[in-house]
């Protein structure tokens, strides 16, 4: 079974390269563009580990952290 990545930034352009990257070393990848999406795409695509930008508008990448972290179904993902 393929290692489920959720990839969060708020840049296009980045999440596109770490797609590329991360499939072709056979992970699936999910993406969310902002902060305020991470829980539920976390929950939704049943992430194995989420690589998350710190520095995003709205909810940075601290906050969402927090948000992971507070909820039970995904506190133990690693970030």
């Amino acid at each position: 079974m393929a290692l489920r990545v959720l990839v969060v930034d708020d840049e296009p352009d980045i999440r596109t390269v770490l797609r590329a990257t991360l499939e072709r070393h056979g992970c699936a990848v999910a993406e969310a563009e902002n902060g305020r999406k991470v829980v539920a795409s976390a929950r939704r695509h049943k992430a194995d580990i989420v690589l998350l930008d710190i520095m995003m508008p709205g909810v940075d990448g601290y906050e969402a952290l927090a948000a992971l972290q507070a909820n039970k179904r995904t506190r133990d993902i690693p970030i």
